[in-house]
């Protein structure tokens, strides 16, 4: 019984090297709000909010997601819709922005979790 304890750690613990040994992705995604100078090629310029010119480097797989002025009469009911909020002085969620999502997103980006809608001080 005990060898064959010591025979499955064994096997567990050769099956899970490989996974150690994989190379974490290159860099770590970053969110830039601003406005889009050029696309050239593979190649994204982006003046940011707080005007600094932003060059970016795309992959070929690259997604690219935009945001249109809406008002309140364009939410219709069905619409996926979500709010970006910050915490009141009372510690209550505040909402500041709302988006109306295409129908292919419904579900993504679900739940509450920090993002960059204010300016920066």
């Amino acid at each position: 019984m005990r060898s064959t304890l010591f025979l499955a750690a064994v096997f567990v613990a050769l099956l899970a090297l490989p996974a150690l040994g994989q190379a974490p992705p290159e860099g770590t995604p970053t969110r830039i709000r601003g406005t889009v100078d050029k696309l050239d090629g593979q190649t994204l310029t982006v003046r940011s909010r707080d005007g600094q010119s932003l060059t970016v480097a795309l992959v070929p797989n690259f997604t690219v997601r935009g945001v249109v002025a809406k008002t309140v009469a364009d939410i219709k009911a069905g619409d996926y819709v979500a709010s970006t909020s910050v915490k009141g002085p009372d510690g209550k969620l505040k909402a500041i922005e709302v988006h109306i999502f295409p129908e292919n997103l419904r579900g993504t980006a679900e739940g509450q979790f920090p993002w960059i809608s204010l300016p920066t001080a």
